[in-house]
Order: C-alpha cells, then sequence, then structure tokens
C-alpha cells in the first residue's frame, strides 16, 4: 500500500502528473505536465512535492501545488501556468500508474471519485454516467477560481509573513552592530522640535 503513488500518469508513453483531473465545464478533458519537459531541478522539486504526504492524502493536487514552491521561490502552480507547462489533453489519453505495473484509466478515476464527491456510491457495474449529476459538475466548475483566490491569500499571507521577518532580521542586525561598535549608532538630535 506504501509504494502507490496519486496524481502520477502516462500521456501516451510520456510520464506525466495530472494537476487538474478534470476542466471546469469540460469533464472529457485535463490538465497534464509532461515531467520529462520541465527542467531536473523543477522536476525534482514538483516529484518531492508529489510524494509528499500532503499531496498523496489530496484528490486535488492543484491546491497542494497552489500552496508550495520551487527551489527558485516562485510558486509551483503559477510557474506551471505562466511558463505553458500545463497542457489541455483529453481524460481518456491518460492513464494513472499509482504503481509501475498498474495503468488506470483517468477517465475511469473520475467517475467513481465523482459518484463519491456527489455523496452517491452506485454498484460499479452501475451504467449511469457521473456525467450526468450536475451538482458535482458545478462544484467542480468552481474549483480553479477557488483555488487560484486562496492561492492569493496564501501569498499574500506569507508574503506578510516574509515582511515581518525580514523587518525584525534588519532590527536584530542593527542593535547587533550597535553593540559591537557604539559609535554607529545615530545620535538623537537635540534639535528636534517638540509639538
Amino acid at each position: 500500500m506504501a509504494n502507490l503513488m496519486k496524481h502520477v500518469g502516462k500521456f501516451g508513453e510520456k510520464p506525466c502528473v495530472v494537476v487538474f483531473r478534470e476542466v471546469p465545464n469540460e469533464p472529457e478533458n485535463c490538465l497534464i505536465v509532461e515531467t520529462s519537459l520541465l527542467e531536473n531541478q523543477k522536476h525534482d522539486d514538483l516529484m518531492n512535492v508529489i510524494q509528499s504526504l500532503e499531496a498523496q492524502e489530496s484528490n486535488n493536487i492543484a491546491d497542494v501545488l497552489s500552496r508550495r514552491q520551487f527551489t527558485d521561490g516562485s510558486n509551483i502552480l503559477n510557474d506551471l501556468h505562466f511558463s505553458k507547462k500545463l497542457q489541455k489533453v483529453a481524460v481518456d489519453m491518460v492513464f494513472l500508474t499509482p504503481t509501475p505495473s498498474d495503468k488506470i484509466s483517468l477517465k475511469e478515476v473520475n467517475s467513481e471519485i465523482n459518484k463519491l464527491e456527489g455523496g452517491y456510491t452506485p454498484p460499479k457495474t452501475d451504467p449511469v454516467s457521473v456525467d450526468t449529476q450536475p451538482i458535482t459538475e458545478s462544484a467542480d466548475a468552481e474549483l480553479p477560481e477557488a483555488s487560484v483566490a486562496e492561492n492569493l491569500l496564501v501569498q499574500a499571507e506569507l508574503l506578510e509573513q516574509d515582511a515581518k521577518a525580514i523587518l525584525e532580521d534588519a532590527e536584530a542586525k542593527k542593535s547587533e552592530a550597535y553593540n559591537l561598535d557604539p559609535s554607529l549608532k545615530p545620535k538623537k538630535s537635540s534639535t528636534k522640535k517638540k509639538s
């Protein structure tokens, strides 16, 4: 069981990561990243995130990628988007490979996940298509915009934390410098006007 790996698969014979299992309002398409097209460092960073416990417990890896960064500091999801590494392809062209010997159609996986998320768990032989459940589709349609909004808030919060940490670090360095050489400390002006 520990050897199972979610979110990885093949597009044709090319290894890939499935970032969005479905495109909003286009459940027949998904967004993938061909891992062989990434620079070595970004490939390693991405795969480290994919192998993380957080990623393996999530059904929507895009949510995890929106909170993580490449080694160069860029947000992984944004970087993949703006560098045009995300490709829209048909779900029936992608196969998940949870183990090296398994190959499962993404279309079938999406169908099963949508049944579970929709709260309806028919027997596996039930011919009812999940695509006829509009509630699930509309919920999925809101995911990317919600992800982007959440991503922006997370980034803003991280920037605020970074700014606070930088200011505290600057004050600590000033204090250390003044302790080492008190002559560097600015002199208080005695000509300051009082209101």
